[in-house]
């Protein structure tokens, strides 16, 4: 029998800080203790996490189908190259206005999903990534684009002096400065996304996916309410491209993030990760940022198993395996790797809400959503509730 933690006990809490410290800990960890490969790998798994996370808001949650977030994250980049290269800003201003810009654009282009769904939607969002990189190519636009040139030697003269962090010079340094970066990106992606999903917005959100009549009927306001999330999950992608950008010191339309492969890359994060779960794109960005990572050189110059495995192909296997390890976890895992890790979990200890009516069990009552919000791998069953 599963231990029992009652919501908001001691117990619950003793959960919650040993997750806490936890996670604290693999953060510090990587840019103390790992090399620049490394840290440049988990910067741009917090981008890509940022990413999965906004559109988990529409996606996940909303239930909504998009496959056009490869342009927003293309629109923050494109921002904050041209305001450096033709402006004369500071990279790290261009961040707030790559979030506005975002938003104004996401709230334009989200009118079509009030009138369409499913696959009509789709292809309207896929239409929209497939736009975006022809768009900057436009002859007209190359005055503030370059074209297919794209905009490049955008690096900073001198990375600024963080409190706690100190001077930070060379490669390791930059490594380091634009990793605290992302840190802080994906964190304020998670707290935004946390305080939707809890707030009266989220709630109308899942039950107009869930059942958009009766939501309709409860004097839910579906416009207003996918408008919202939508130019919100639009402002957190173009911050993460914005992000990215810098990271590159520069911006190129071919780059696989601002096409079509790139909307299709944040949906398997997303999936593989865990949708409609807070956690799950973050565990689904680390997982693919991994498995690229170190199945990049694998192929023909590689000897034993590997060689024997993969040495006929003549470019690198990374896709190939991700696609064969998405293929598995949809068997194995279909809710995702959070969901199966809580149903684990569930076999040895599981979150308690309290009676109804009590002050601590109104978050996960009202919400209609897991108890264990905040706790990725843990949850209780209904029929265990009291």
């Amino acid at each position: 029998m599963p231990v029992k933690v009652h919501w908001g006990s001691p117990g619950h809490w003793a959960i919650r800080l040993v997750w806490l410290a936890a996670t604290i800990a693999v953060v510090v960890y990587i840019p103390t203790r790992t090399q620049p490969g490394t840290i440049n790998d988990m910067t741009t798994a917090l981008e890509l996490a940022a990413v999965a996370m906004a559109l988990n808001l529409v996606m996940g949650y909303g239930g909504l189908i998009s496959l056009g977030h490869s342009a927003y994250f293309g629109l923050g980049a494109y921002t904050m190259a041209v305001l450096v290269d033709h402006y004369g800003w500071t990279q790290g201003w261009t961040l707030y206005i790559a979030a506005v810009f975002g938003f104004v654009v996401g709230c334009l282009t989200s009118l079509p999903a009030l009138r369409l769904k499913g696959v009509y939607l789709a292809l309207t969002s896929i239409a929209l990534a497939v736009l975006f990189p022809q768009l900057v190519k436009w002859q007209k636009l190359e005055w503030l684009t370059d074209g297919a040139r794209g905009i490049d030697d955008l690096q900073y003269d001198e990375i600024p002096v963080w409190p706690i962090l100190g001077e930070l010079d060379g490669r390791r340094g930059r490594a380091v400065w634009m990793y605290w970066l992302a840190v802080i990106v994906a964190v304020l992606s998670y707290l935004v996304c946390r305080g939707i999903v809890k707030s009266r917005v989220g709630r109308s959100l899942v039950a107009i996916r869930d059942n958009e009549t009766a939501a309709a009927v409860m004097g839910v306001n579906r416009a207003r309410t996918q408008t919202i999330v939508y130019g919100l999950s639009a402002a957190m992608t173009a911050v993460a491209g914005a992000l990215f950008g810098i990271g590159l010191n520069g911006v190129n339309p071919d780059l696989r993030y601002f096409t079509l492969i790139g909307s299709i890359t944040f949906v398997v994060i997303m999936v593989i990760g865990g949708g409609a779960t807070l956690w799950g794109p973050i565990v689904g960005a680390f997982l693919y940022v991994l498995v690229e990572s170190r199945t990049r050189k694998w192929g023909a110059d590689s000897s034993g198993v590997v060689g024997a495995l993969f040495g006929w192909l003549n470019s690198s296997p990374a896709t190939l395996i991700l696609a064969v390890v998405f293929i598995v976890l949809m068997f194995v895992a279909p809710f995702g790797i959070v969901g199966l890790l809580k149903r684990l979990a569930a076999k040895v200890i599981v979150i308690v809400p309290n009676p109804a009516g009590t002050r601590s069990n109104v978050p996960p009552v009202e919400e209609g959503l897991d108890p264990s919000i905040d706790e990725p791998f843990l949850s209780a069953s209904p029929e265990e509730t009291p």
